[in-house]
């Protein structure tokens, strides 16, 4: 087998944001987990350079460029494209290109030809897709890809007093709304320390630096794993009601959302009904200044901080990324019986300390014990999966009297996938057919 290819087609640039490629990239960084190096196509500038600095990337306008996209993805296993712009004749044709489509989505933009369609939205269930027999549906926070940095996080600390307050309106804070939001702050709450972060794509720089007290810290492109800290260590925060909230969400923070753009309509509607927050505000309200005020009032409280902590930790565990490339790969994966020449993959997983942990008997396994033991076993009822020219997991039957008894395992960095459960079922798949007057089948668990 081939070495899997996998290609990450999706927009970012100073004019349109990068929300886009903020999620991807922690798709991205979930295949590099298992060993698979994506690709990435960009259509952007360079303003999204350091963003994805430590990837592989080509920046190129593909929507324009479509015969040098499909001339580069045409051995692809699977391909993911993030795009607001794209028409549906372009994802047809990259359909028919690749071996796997993926289609992320936000709104039911489009109805998409045969794949997968992933929207890790809070509201991705309500949209209702179309049924069909050749699509996949990979929808709500369950599936939401959050960066690496946000896969674990600390239990967020509650003050009695609102110390910190964080203001962040993406990377390029397309509607002006930092320095407003500064302005309000710095006359209203002086002594109250204000983070403020500012985007790549910011062109107001200036009017945010004019708005600033003696108690603003501006933040000049923080990386995910700054970001991170800023909102484990802010009491509040004051933000756009894009991909950030979820971020939000993950630590714990609680946030004041405004609305810059109407496809974040869906995610402050969710999250509202949720009760990760009362109320959500839109950047062109009226009565703006006096919402965002009476909001921290309210947030002044430490049992309703404390409340929505809890609730917004409680709508994600930062695994969406990984589940949905478990779901993706298993496109990829052979199933197969063991061969001989397997044995030594076999004994690496088999002797992992993880597994001999969960294993009925949990001693090491020497190399001669593992060698007598495989060649007389692995040609009955013993089948393993196999990626990107890999033994990763292995499932064996193994006789008893008028039973049979079953055995699996993974290896270290496929678990956590959904892979445990889909190599469970094809191993019983493969089983019955080859054993057709089996009937009892016993799993015993440590």
């Amino acid at each position: 087998m081939a070495k899997v290819k996998v290609f990450i087609i999706t927009e970012g640039s100073s004019n349109i944001g990068f929300g886009h490629i903020t999620r991807m990239l922690s798709i991205y960084q979930a295949f590099e987990e298992i060993g698979i190096e994506p690709k990435f196509i960009i259509n952007g500038d360079n303003s999204i350079l350091e963003l994805v600095k430590n990837t592989n990337f080509e920046i190129f306008n593909w929507i324009k460029d479509q015969e040098k996209l499909l001339n580069q993805i045409e051995d692809a296993d699977i391909a993911i494209i993030d795009s607001y712009l794209a028409p549906l004749d372009l994802y047809e044709k990259i359909t028919q290109t690749v071996k796997y489509p993926v289609y992320y989505d936000d709104n039911k933009r489009l109805d998409y030809p045969c794949g997968t369609v992933i929207n890790g939205n809070i509201h991705a269930l309500d949209l209702e897709y179309p049924q069909k027999d050749c699509i996949q549906y990979l929808l709500g926070t369950k599936y939401l890809p959050l960066r690496k940095e946000f896969w674990d996080v600390p239990e967020k600390q509650i003050r009695k007093d609102i110390k910190t307050i964080m203001i962040t309106f993406g990377g390029d804070d397309i509607r002006n709304m930092t320095p407003k939001v500064l302005k309000i702050l710095s006359e209203n709450y002086p002594d109250i320390e204000k983070n403020v972060v500012i985007g790549k794509g910011f062109k107001n720089i200036k009017d945010i630096e004019n708005s600033a007290d003696k108690n603003t810290k501006l933040i000049y492109y923080p990386n995910a794993k700054q970001m991170k800290e800023i909102m484990i260590n802010s009491d509040i925060a004051i933000s756009a009601a894009g991909q950030t909230l979820y971020e939000l969400a993950r630590t714990g923070t609680p946030v004041i959302p405004v609305v810059v753009a109407d496809n974040q309509i869906g995610n402050a509607e969710g999250l509202r009904k949720a009760g990760f927050f009362e109320d959500f505000t839109t950047w062109d309200e009226k009565n703006f200044k006096s919402f965002i005020v009476s909001h921290i009032e309210n947030l002044k409280t430490p049992k309703i901080r404390q409340e929505k902590t809890q609730i917004g930790q409680s709508l994600l565990d930062g695994r969406g990324a990984k589940r949905i490339i478990g779901q993706l790969i298993k496109n990829v994966c052979i199933f197969r019986p063991a061969r001989k020449e397997d044995i030594w993959d076999i004994y690496k997983i088999s002797n992992e300390r993880e597994v001999r942990m969960v294993s009925i008997n949990s001693n090491p396994i020497s190399e001669k014990e593992h060698r007598d033991w495989f060649l007389a076993n692995y040609s009955q009822n013993f089948y393993v999966l196999e990626l990107n020219n890999e033994i990763i997991g292995q499932v064996r039957f193994k006789k008893d009297k008028d039973r049979y008894i079953i055995s699996i395992s993974l290896k270290g960095k496929y678990r956590n996938l959904g892979l445990g459960k889909f190599l469970l079922q094809k191993g019983l798949e493969r089983f019955f057919i080859e054993n057709r007057k089996a009937n009892k089948i016993t799993a015993y668990i440590k």
